[in-house]
């Protein structure tokens, strides 16, 4: 499939299904993000394929993510799924009727981490199945699965969860974790309840069958108080503010802003994004019908500490009729036709066409076409016969490519009418969709490996940005605003490109070669210890005190044996060079050797630095004593 016909998925509003309506049985869910290796099985086919940001997500479908891979599935309600990594997860039920939603997520390993907008309908029904548990959930976020072990684990940050096992029934609330213990379930209060790396972190113990229950405990309590304490101390010294949402809203989308200070990442929905001390946002968005309480809960990560930083919430309403069908409205019956079919589709053209015909015996009467602020000249003098026709053209370039209507006002001596032509603008269009996003290079951190970009130019328009390591796909992102992303870098000098698609497939890319040197603990290791003594017969009467010995050392604790973590090698003998090595061209090896000059009966100091890239220096020193 292309890009662009995968595009046309978010082309219109950023739904995150697709059409929905109350009559709608089947639904399906969204691809909003994708990290790392994520692949999907479609209903009654075999094959694995990749999983693209933008594609949907139906019933019985599969989904598995490696390591270090996620997958983030948005729903029609605005409720969210995240695969996590190492996660095997099918999505049993995606049903819809009359506005009762039924979704039914069998976790067959893994975990996955959910943000369950409120229910609009007491018939509805949002469910996980993990083993032989069944949770049900009515407006919540937290985690849900198991362990590398097959341990039932769940653990909420928000909310209300009814999980059930052989019959027992057991509910969580926010703050709170269960997990799975013999026939039973353990549930314990704890400020880490809804933390991922918490849960990950403590996996090897869960899946201990040989710890006791008491004993568990107790270490999950003592990890955790470690956790509230590190907590406790982010939230007093992170301030995070973020702007309030209206109490309604008549579209099907909002935008969440908020200032972080540099380094922290900001999550919502799944979604994070690091913060580089400006503004972040978040754009959630769901199905028109979709009516009801939305709630964004913002979580702020200080390193692996988690906190809530942000509660937003507002209510969704539908706008008022805008769908009705053309109407004309007359004071007496007229000789006044438009002939254009509503809706007007407006595509390789990049321009709307609307035509009809009026009484030429009325020579006084004016007829005008009206789109957006752009208004025709007066139509009758300037068509023959009493047949009229305009074009007006539509871009992004025009700013009218996100009108609705055309609006044609006739105003003769029999009467008035004003005819409304529905336009149905498709940016998927090269002819409509003229302007390339701009991706400008913002800023590279060597240090704490990370670069970001920021994304342009976008004006009403939705993107997607890819981003490669060495010509491997790494993540997909789309965003419906000028915004920036950013990217952690891998350890050592790799090649990363940036590209950017809008809908119609006018792309923009960027690439840039960087580093990521982080502080590293190494050090020099030099062959034969850091002394030596060499017993040689002294030289016969008239021969040269003097020899040549070949000084082996080698740099260690450089992460994966790389090189480039190394920026200059100085080997002196007093005030002498014997070696100075600098660039990725001439260090190419972490073992290097060379050549010293001693003498008979004397000591010799030589001296060796290493200047890392992370801007730290090592050193070693090696004596020769020869007798």
């Amino acid at each position: 499939m292309s890009f662009s016909s995968r595009f046309k998925f978010i082309a219109v509003a950023l739904m995150l299904a697709v059409p929905f309506s109350y009559a709608a049985k089947n639904t399906s869910g969204k691809v909003r993000s994708v990290i790392g290796e994520v692949t999907t099985q479609k209903k009654s086919e075999g094959n694995w394929v990749p999983l693209r940001v933008g594609a949907k997500v139906k019933e019985k479908d599969l989904i598995r993510t490696l390591v270090e891979s996620q997958a983030i599935v948005a729903l029609p309600d605005g409720s969210t799924i995240s695969v996590e990594e190492n996660s095997l997860v099918e999505f049993s039920q995606l049903l819809s009727e009359d506005g009762v939603q039924t979704a039914m997520t069998d976790i067959k390993s893994g975990k996955v981490r959910f943000d369950v907008q409120k229910q609009a309908s007491k018939e509805s029904s949002f469910k996980f199945k993990t083993g032989t548990a069944t949770a049900a959930i009515r407006g919540t976020d937290g985690i849900i699965g198991s362990t590398s072990k097959g341990i039932i684990v769940a653990s909420l940050r928000n909310g209300r969860l009814e999980i059930t096992v052989k019959g027992q029934k057991t509910e969580l609330e926010g703050g709170q974790t269960v997990f799975s213990k013999d026939t039973s379930f353990v549930i314990m209060d704890l400020a880490s309840s809804g933390d991922l790396n918490f849960l990950n972190e403590i996996d090897a113990m869960l899946s201990d069958t040989t710890i006791a229950l008491d004993k568990l405990k107790e270490a999950i309590q003592a990890k955790d108080d470690e956790f509230r304490a590190k907590q406790t101390a982010a939230k007093d010294s992170i301030k995070c503010t973020f702007e309030a949402l209206p109490d309604t809203i008549y579209v099907p989308n909002v935008t969440v802003r908020g200032t972080c200070p540099a380094g922290v990442s900001v999550e919502l929905s799944g979604e994070r994004i690091e913060s580089t001390g400006e503004m972040v946002q978040f754009s959630p968005n769901w199905a028109p019908s979709a009516v009801g309480e939305k709630k964004f809960p913002v979580v702020c990560y200080s390193g692996k500490v988690s906190f809530g930083c942000a509660d937003l919430k507002t209510y969704y309403k539908l706008p008022p009729d805008t769908t009705a069908k053309d109407t004309v409205t007359q004071a007496t019956q007229i000789p006044f036709e438009v002939t254009t079919s509503s809706p007007l589709t407006i595509c390789e053209s990049g321009a709307a066409t609307i035509e009809g015909q009026f009484d030429p015996a009325d020579s006084a009467a004016t007829l005008f076409v009206k789109l957006g602020s752009y208004t025709s000249p007066n139509l009758v003098p300037l068509s023959a016969g009493g047949k009229w026709t305009h074009t007006i053209t539509i871009s992004d370039q025009k700013g009218n490519w996100n009108e609705k209507y055309a609006t044609v006002e006739f105003n003769g001596a029999t009467g008035k009418a004003t005819v409304k032509v529905e336009l149905d603008i498709d940016k998927t269009c090269g002819a409509v969709n003229l302007d390339r996003p701009v991706l400008l290079f913002q800023r590279a951190d060597s240090i704490r490996c990370e670069a970001s970009v920021s994304i342009a130019n976008i004006n009403d328009d939705v993107v997607i940005l890819s981003t490669e390591r060495d010509n491997t796909p790494l993540k997909e992102t789309y965003f419906d605003k000028n915004s920036y992303s950013t990217l952690k870098l891998k350890s050592g000098l790799h090649d990363y490109t940036w590209t950017v698609r809008d809908q119609a497939g006018n792309k923009t890319e960027l690439k840039k070669k960087l580093g990521c040197y982080p502080n590293i603990q190494a050090s020099i290791s030099l062959s034969k210890g850091p002394n030596e003594r060499l017993r040689v017969p002294p030289p016969p009467k008239g021969v040269s005190r003097k020899f040549k010995r070949s000084l082996v050392y080698s740099i260690t604790g450089v992460p994966d044996q790389d090189p480039s973590h190394i920026k200059r090698i100085v080997v002196k003998q007093g005030n002498e060079n014997l070696q100075f090595l600098e660039g990725s061209t001439r260090i190419t090896d972490l073992r290097q050797s060379v050549d010293v000059e001693l003498e008979y009966g004397k000591k010799t100091e030589i001296e060796i630095q290493v200047l890392l890239k992370n801007g730290k220096t090592i050193t070693a020193t090696k004596t020769y004593e020869v007798r």
